[in-house]
């Protein structure tokens, strides 16, 4: 049920089905019928609709003639595309955050890559976790335009970070690579805050287009 009080019920009726998405509640290919949103939602079925417009204009959802909502699927050169601009956005975010970060900013950085470390179940709690250390670094970088054009790439990419973030003995490899990242920030060290973050999210990509070219052949 949504909070009447807060933003708009469109707003959080958007935000709450993005996150099931997200979550992996939703799987893709997954129909969505609008009785049953409007259901758990508590909310109208105009509402409903302009919610799944809104997730239809940010290819999480796809619309069927016959059929109705659908959750997107991605295919293995969609998901090459995706990563490829995820790498140069949080890539330049991290040269910018070496440059621009204030010392609390880097605090806080720091302490959200320590709460990574925590062990941290469900998946949800993991990907909430990885959540908050983005916001840090969009904050130290001072540039919220990469972080608008990020968020819509990470939901995008929703279903294969719960397959990276959940590959056995990825998680120590994260963590160090993010913990590169986080150094070389604090070392105002541009260049390799850039590599080193390439280099995660290039990590990260290898995993997850192997795991969508293996779908394909089991076809």
């Amino acid at each position: 049920m949504l909070q009447r009080q807060a933003a708009p019920l469109r707003e959080q009726a958007v935000e709450e089905l993005r996150r099931r998405i997200v979550d992996g509640t939703f799987r893709p290919g997954e129909r969505v019928k609008e009785r049953v949103l409007v259901e758990l939602l508590e909310v109208s079925r105009t509402v409903v609709r302009e919610a799944l417009r809104q997730l239809e204009s940010e290819r999480l959802i796809r619309i069927e003639p016959q059929v109705g909502p659908i959750v997107a699927e991605l295919t293995a050169d969609q998901a090459r595309q995706l990563y490829e601009v995820r790498a140069a956005l949080e890539a330049t975010a991290a040269r910018l955050a070496a440059s621009n970060r204030s010392d609390a900013e880097m605090q806080v950085l720091r302490d959200s890559l320590s709460a990574l470390s925590a062990p941290l179940s469900p998946v949800t709690d993991l990907l909430e976790a990885k959540r908050i250390f983005y916001d840090a670094l969009i904050d130290a970088s001072h540039n919220t335009i990469i972080g608008e054009q990020l968020d819509a790439v990470q939901a995008r990419v929703s279903q294969l970070r719960l397959v990276t973030l959940t590959t056995p003995g990825r998680g120590p490899k994260m963590l160090a690579e993010l913990r590169e990242v986080v150094n070389a920030i604090e070392d105002r060290d541009a260049d390799r805050a850039y590599s080193a973050s390439l280099l995660h999210v290039q990590a990260a990509a290898a995993i997850a287009l192997e795991h969508l070219n293996s779908l394909t052949e089991d076809q």
